[in-house]
């Protein structure tokens, strides 16, 4: 038997449905992805901003200041102020320690209630009011920078029984007083609110954001909250990596733009936060010891390394796609793609090792 076609219409097909989702829906998934990455990092900054805890009181005093007038504890009360301990012959801490305050007191002078410093000698034998006014000179301290002497007695009291900190002096005929490094800050009913170590200058980035926030003031730049805000930038660009990467394998090509298009975006930010953090606090030093420290290194090593590589390739990358060179984008983002996803989850890693596995104290 034969059969012949039939000139009748031809049943109509079904449609099929869009290969990629609706151009509105991509935006709409972008938009949520970036607001919850943004969502995310405003909770960790906010979460940050802790309060301070009540370690102490400083008791009443009365010693005297480089410009011969009393200082007492009466006049400190009703401000926010930050303490140090130095000795002008001091050759090695004491000139760290008054630059850094140096340092505090620029950050400070712009504000409209700017915190006090004062820095109590420990050698108040040989520190006269006259001997501290040349030494306060030297490192350009204003009248809200105080530098305070007295009796021996007095000296050690306030620094045993109120400051708690250390302090040694082997008499007139030892040269070397050992005294603490620490700079201690302290609120407007004088209580003790937070020890910093001087030689660290992520810490006394610390101290100056903590000062800010007992003061009432805003700072321009919470430095305590920017770690943890870049690993959470961090891990939210790891985040839509993966997500960017899973789109393009599926041939989802709007999500996948949207996606890598958000990465980027904000990797920038990250960049701008982490560059702000360093640049005002330095490097933060990795105390562990043992085998962790070469394991720690090495990942230190090639993550420092692949940072610096992946702002020009993304760059490059992202080049060839918004020109339709798509042969070239896929070929550069075949290692593109892994050395940024690398960097940041190890961004990750390396924050929760500094920050939580070796909190600063």
């Amino acid at each position: 038997m034969r059969y012949f076609p039939t000139w009748g219409p031809s049943p109509v097909p079904s449609p099929t449905p869009p290969r990629h989702p609706p151009r509105r829906t991509t935006r709409v998934r972008a938009a949520v992805a970036v607001a919850l990455a943004t969502a995310a990092s405003l909770a960790v900054w906010l979460g940050v901003q802790r309060r301070l805890p009540v370690l102490g009181a400083v008791p009443g005093f009365t010693l005297v200041e480089r410009a011969g007038t009393p200082l007492t504890a009466a006049d400190l009360t009703g401000h926010v102020w930050i303490a140090d301990f130095v000795f002008t012959r001091c050759p090695d801490v004491c000139p760290l320690l008054s630059n850094r305050m140096a340092g505090l007191q620029r950050t400070f002078a712009q504000t409209t209630d700017p915190v006090r410093l004062v820095s109590f000698s420990v050698d108040p034998a040989h520190d006269t009011p006259e001997v501290l006014a040349d030494y306060a000179h030297h490192f350009g301290a204003g009248d809200k920078w105080l530098f305070a002497t007295g009796s021996r007695d007095a000296i050690m009291g306030l620094l045993r029984d109120g400051f708690r900190v250390a302090f040694a002096d082997g008499g007139p005929a030892a040269t070397p007083i050992t005294h603490s490094d620490r700079f201690v800050l302290i609120d407007r009913e004088l209580r003790i609110r937070g020890y910093y170590h001087g030689g660290d200058a992520a810490d006394v980035a610390r101290l100056a954001q903590d000062a800010h926030f007992l003061s009432g003031g805003e700072a321009v730049i919470p430095f305590t909250a920017l770690p943890a805000l870049n690993a959470t930038l961090n891990g939210a660009s790891a985040i839509l990596l993966a997500a960017g990467y899973l789109a393009i394998r599926r041939r989802r090509v709007r999500t996948h733009r949207a996606c890598m298009a958000a990465a980027f975006g904000t990797s920038i930010v990250f960049l701008i936060s982490y560059l702000t953090y360093h640049l005002q606090a330095g490097t933060t030093r990795f105390p562990g010891h043992g085998w962790l420290r070469p394991v720690y290194f090495t990942l230190l090593g090639t993550h420092t390394v692949l940072a610096a590589c992946i702002p020009p390739l993304a760059s490059v990358t992202l080049g060839f796609a918004l020109r339709g060179r798509f042969t070239k984008h896929a070929r550069l983002a075949r290692w593109t793609l892994p050395a940024w996803f690398y960097v940041s989850v190890t961004g990750v890693v390396i924050y929760l090792v500094l920050y939580h596995l070796y909190a600063p104290a």
